[in-house]
């Protein structure tokens, strides 16, 4: 937990939250230049003076160096996991502050890493600063922190990494970013809403997780030999070629067509197959922004798996790669692509 650092508590005794600020637009302010930068949390708290009539008490911490979400690398999950690890004991549950354009990726990833999660995760941020009178970011934290204390107020507990945005509460894993301005930024096509947030908070508990076994741990870290690319018509072999000779690859994400559909020329399945003849787990997952990939509807599609790569289902880009991430440091390629294919944390329907 180098990189974070605990600043304290705000509000009364008793049971608390945890709070991570890791930069993103929820705390930005203009630059000499007038463009927007990730301040520090000690200088946005001026503009959430709520903060201190809650009737709760936070643990407040902060990356020491708070990052534009763009930003955001695989070693930086790591240390979130790590945080929510260091910090759960003694907490109710936890909310993170992060940038909406890759907001997604870190939820699936901390999704895959956790294990044990047995208290409400929930990310969220803005789309306009909190230091702007028409920030969405009040809102989105308010509500965050109330499903976070799901428990303490009285309400469902939600155990497991969640996006919170706009009114929406949706599975971590299941999320995607679908508008780079609209306050309802994030969808979730292939699986509906946890919750939705109206005058009043209501739960789909028909689809919430139950809780795991805790303590919440982290097994595990994250393989930084695995890559993906998406499909387009103008694809041709060196392309290709260049992706899948990357040093020490071990996993590949491949956005397809449709239903995981992708050339039949034989320059094209020729190189998956010497990929996975290699021990890379060739991963085919949809462009499409809902639907699955199925084997075998499509003779394309066929072609594919027939080389040697393995359907991702309904699993978004993002929830793909950082699961093949996780797996690929855990595990042997034969294990990778048998549970690629299963359902872990809620990411895929079977």
């Amino acid at each position: 937990m180098s990189d974070v650092e605990v600043l304290g508590r705000i509000g009364p005794e008793g049971p608390s939250l945890f709070v991570l600020y890791t930069g993103g637009t929820f705390g930005m302010g203009a630059d000499a230049s007038g463009s927007l930068v990730p301040l520090d949390l000690r200088d946005i708290r001026d503009h959430l003076p709520f903060l201190r009539r809650l009737p709760l008490a936070l643990t407040v911490a902060t990356f020491v160096h708070p990052i534009d979400s763009s930003s955001m690398r695989p070693s930086d999950w790591i240390d979130i996991a790590d945080a929510i690890v260091d910090q759960a004991p003694g907490h109710a549950g936890v909310v993170v502050l992060h940038g909406t354009d890759t907001m997604a990726y870190t939820a699936s990833a901390l999704s895959f890493l956790l294990e044990g999660i047995d208290i409400p995760i929930v990310l969220t941020g803005a789309q306009r600063s909190v230091t702007e009178l028409r920030s969405d970011g009040r809102e989105n934290l308010v509500t965050a922190l109330a499903i976070a204390a799901g428990h303490l107020r009285g309400d469902v507990l939600v155990p497991e990494v969640t996006v919170f945005f706009a009114d929406l509460l949706l599975r971590g894993n299941r999320s995607v970013k679908v508008h780079a301005d609209s306050y309802h930024g994030f969808a979730s096509p292939n699986l509906p809403p946890l919750a939705t947030a109206g005058v009043s908070i209501e739960f789909a508990s028909n689809v919430i997780r139950a809780p795991s076994a805790g303590p919440i741990r982290r097994n595990g870290g994250m393989s930084s030999d695995v890559t993906g690319m998406r499909l387009h018509p103008g694809i041709d072999g060196y392309d290709l070629e260049a992706a899948l000779a990357r040093p020490g690859l071990r996993g590949f994400v491949l956005e397809a067509y449709g239903a995981g559909n992708g050339p039949t020329a034989q320059w094209f399945l020729n190189h998956v197959q010497s990929a996975a003849e290699r021990g890379v787990a060739v991963v085919v997952t949809t462009q499409c922004r809902a639907g699955s990939v199925v084997g075998g509807r499509y003779a394309s599609g066929s072609a594919l798996l027939a080389a040697g790569a393995v359907p991702g289902g309904d699993m978004t880009f993002e929830a793909a790669l950082t699961k093949l991430m996780v797996l690929t440091d855990r595990h042997g390629v034969g294990d990778v692509r048998r549970l690629m294919q299963q359902d872990l944390a809620g990411e895929l329907s079977v």
